[in-house]
């Protein structure tokens, strides 16, 4: 039996050595995963939804995130969104920050383009439930400004306690003309400047623009320009407060075709607007603040719209699970405000956080 016995020990050792081998391999290659559930219970006097006055819950769509160090040049990322049974890819990309020329990095992919600050976050991770409508009106695409494409980047090399990032995008452009199949490209750049104030202070200013064509036939086009400032002003440990804005102007040219003649004529329509909002966290779990809009609607009239709001959140022990309620009053221009009170849940499971923003 002792034979035996050790006749069977080499190759159950080399098994066990095999397997964990084959273990850590995986570990290194396999990605990240998370999972992020978001759901809303609110209610709302606008006369134009037909539950209005009355509570209505919602279980928004769930974020499936795989995230990994592809190896030490490259990263990749995917964001899958799964809403009303159906699973779309929400994001895809490659980025490349090392072995390049120093400063320089590349981005590849299907991704939520750098157009001011709010645009390349996800919603989740903002302070409040709903991304302002200035964005939704001037911003091409349908839920963000979400792009095939690819970008480089150049990190400035200023001294001292200076950022400064240039970045330029070639887009396949399909999200300026949803209803063409006809690919036209487009283009955006961001200019970018992040600072120190103090030691745990900090304040960053950016410049963006884009165009693209949003009438194939036509070839007519939109542009869209924007300056952004986010300050996050550390007051100590547990108390933070960040301010930040963004004010955006629109040029679209629209093509008209005479009926008798089919003349095609253009005409241009330039509205202007922005927001800005304080978020102010307390004791790292807690934060409160307060929201603003003031916008011209894209279109001839260009009347102005313009929403107000309040909003708290609560971070359960930590970040894996937050609570938030925000009130919102938004004044159409010559017609009734409409108030909607929003509870909004959002969960996590992995190492990506439904974060406080």
């Amino acid at each position: 039996m002792s034979f035996h016995f050790a006749y069977l020990k080499f190759p159950l050792f080399a098994s066990a050595c095999l397997f964990f081998s084959l273990a850590a391999h995986a570990g290194v290659t396999n990605p990240d995963i998370s999972v992020i559930g978001q759901m809303r219970t609110f209610i709302t006097d606008d006369s134009s939804d037909i539950n209005h006055d009355r509570a209505q819950m919602s279980f928004d769509e769930t974020e499936l995130v795989f995230d990994a160090a592809l190896n030490p040049f490259a990263r990749g990322t995917f964001v899958f969104a799964v809403a009303d049974e159906a699973i779309e890819v929400e994001e895809g990309f490659l980025t490349l920050n090392k072995g390049l020329p120093d400063g320089f990095g590349l981005k590849f992919g299907k991704y939520r383009v750098g157009f001011g600050k709010l645009n390349s976050v996800h919603p989740h991770a903002y302070p409040f439930p709903e991304r302002f409508n200035v964005l939704a009106a001037y911003l091409p695409g349908e839920e963000s400004f979400n792009e095939v494409g690819g970008q480089v980047s150049y990190r400035i090399p200023f001294p001292g306690d200076v950022s400064s990032t240039i970045s330029a995008d070639i887009l396949q452009g399909n999200s300026f003309h949803p209803d063409e199949d006809e690919s036209r490209p487009a283009v955006l750049g961001r200019w970018s400047n992040f600072f120190m104030l103090g030691e745990e202070s900090s304040i960053e200013l950016g410049v963006s623009g884009t165009n693209g064509v949003n009438n194939v036939a036509a070839n007519t086009t939109s542009t869209i320009m924007g300056v952004d400032a986010k300050a996050k002003l550390r007051f100590s440990p547990q108390r933070v407060l960040v301010l930040q804005g963004e004010a955006l102007t629109l040029d679209r040219e629209d093509a008209t075709v005479d009926e008798e003649s089919g003349a095609v004529s253009t005409s241009h329509v330039r509205p202007i607007g922005g927001y800005l909002f304080a978020d102010y966290s307390i004791k790292k779990r807690y934060n409160i603040g307060a929201r603003m809009e003031r916008y011209q609607r894209p279109d001839a009239d260009k009347a102005w719209d313009q929403s107000f709001g309040v909003f708290a959140g609560l971070a359960l022990m930590e970040e894996t699970t937050l609570f938030r309620v925000n009130w919102d009053h938004f004044s159409p221009d010559a017609e009734d405000a409409v108030n909607t009170f929003t509870l909004q849940v959002i969960f996590s499971m992995g190492p990506h956080k439904p974060h406080q923003f």
